[in-house]
């Protein structure tokens, strides 16, 4: 089973025409324009996390309407990785990226200045979409710019632009709210997202044009032989590309993860804060712990991968097996100290950071002969924010009806599933 795809879909008239980078300071500068792109679409994320707790003590809004806001950025967040996967594979990946980072941006600075609850949620949704306008792009890139080696070394790496964007978001948040009001973390990542949206468009088109070819000059499209909508069947229809590959074994996995990934993240803060009764900065400071252990997700990730001869099923469900170990302790400890659950909290997420590299990242690659990196990372991506979006609100719903200790369960029963459902099928690799 593994590297084989049976493909039944429509064949392009024309394929994505590739521009190489081969010289080393630009394989460089490539990279570390991506990482430094998807680094700060963090800061206008998980700023939203570290005013939530303030918003929430402020009255300005229930737990189940920050988590509802939570929920409607990561449905919108999903959707458009699907809508923008496809995109990517069709377009200038350079405008989708600028769009993405100008665009959260703006509504970076509307949500600082929203004084009303349904307002906040569509603003916060409308960010959702475009910061979905930076990931899959970024893999194209790699796929069609770099060679096997450079590319999936850098599909590794990139997650290292995680962890820096999730600690400088933390550490930028409680610095802010030193000072400012929960409006000022908003206006803070609003700068640096116009800041790198700039610095990216200049030093693409510089790193274009020292490849092969000039992207500026491709019409980067793959165009499908009628229209857009049998195009879109191709990679969804009952004999399309996702049905006759592993993605169908992988999804319902895929999508707890999201619930575990990001879901748990949101909650962290909030979580550390009423759980133990100490300070909205100190709790935020707490959580930086959580990204540099995650951190070590993605490369234990690799080395499984390469120690199960990529045996993608397999290695998903090792790393479900660790979270529910966590878990577990979690369960019986939650309430003993809170720097031992925020290092349980961080095998958990490092264990779903492994799991994001080796199902989003990785894997997509192996669809670049179709021209679908883009479209594949995008629908994973989605089902992974799907499951993301059901956990932000789910767990402000759990928290506020119930308790926390209700909540950690109802994650152990996720994890355990997915698991299962994993191990059961990588028999069969």
């Amino acid at each position: 089973m593994k590297g084989c795809v049976i493909i039944h879909m429509l064949h392009t008239k024309n394929q994505i025409k590739q521009i190489k980078i081969y010289e080393k300071k630009y394989i460089r500068l490539l990279f570390g324009l991506c990482w430094m792109v998807y680094c700060t679409s963090y800061l206008g994320r998980l700023n939203y996390s570290s005013a939530m707790m303030l918003m929430i003590n402020d009255n300005i809004l229930t737990a189940s309407q920050a988590g509802f806001i939570s929920m409607i950025y990561f449905f919108a967040y999903g959707t458009g990785q699907l809508v923008n996967g496809i995109l990517g594979d069709k377009i200038n990946p350079k405008w989708m990226i600028f769009t993405g980072l100008a665009g959260s941006g703006i509504a970076n600075i509307i949500m600082g200045i929203c004084p009303y609850f349904y307002g906040m949620a569509v603003i916060w949704g409308i960010n959702g979409y475009f910061q979905a306008m930076i990931w899959a792009p970024i893999i194209r890139i790699f796929a069609d710019m770099l060679d096997e080696k450079n590319k999936v070394n850098c599909c590794v790496n990139i997650v290292t632009s995680q962890l820096i964007g999730t600690l400088l978001s933390y550490i930028l948040s409680a610095a802010v709210l030193t000072v400012f009001p929960w409006q000022g973390v908003f206006g803070a990542a609003a700068l640096m997202l116009f800041l790198a949206a700039f610095i990216w468009n200049g030093g693409f088109s510089n790193v274009c044009r020292h490849g092969e070819k000039n992207f500026e000059d491709i019409n980067s499209k793959v165009e499908p032989d009628t229209n857009t909508t049998q195009y879109t069947a191709s990679l969804t229809g009952k004999n399309s590309l996702i049905f006759s590959s592993t993605i169908p074994v992988i999804l319902i996995p895929v999508i707890i993860h999201g619930m575990l990934k990001d879901g748990v993240t949101t909650w962290v803060p909030t979580y550390i804060n009423t759980s133990f009764e100490v300070s909205a900065s100190f709790s935020i400071l707490l959580t930086t712990l959580l990204p540099i252990i995650n951190l070590s997700g993605a490369y234990i990730a690799r080395y499984i991968y390469r120690k199960t001869n990529e045996r993608i099923i397999l290695s998903i469900g090792l790393f479900f097996l660790t979270a529910t170990a966590a878990l577990v302790f979690l369960y019986i400890g939650s309430t003993w100290h809170p720097l031992l659950s925020v290092l349980l909290l961080s095998v958990i997420t490092a264990s779903m950071m492994a799991i994001n590299t080796l199902a989003v990242n990785i894997y997509p690659l192996r669809f670049q002969k179709y021209g679908r990196v883009s479209s594949i990372s995008g629908f994973l991506n989605a089902m992974a924010y799907l499951g993301t979006a059901v956990s932000t609100y789910t767990i402000g719903l759990l928290v506020q009806k119930y308790d926390w200790h209700i909540t950690i369960l109802t994650w152990l029963a996720a994890t355990i599933l997915a698991a299962v459902i994993c191990l059961t099928a990588s028999k069969a690799e």
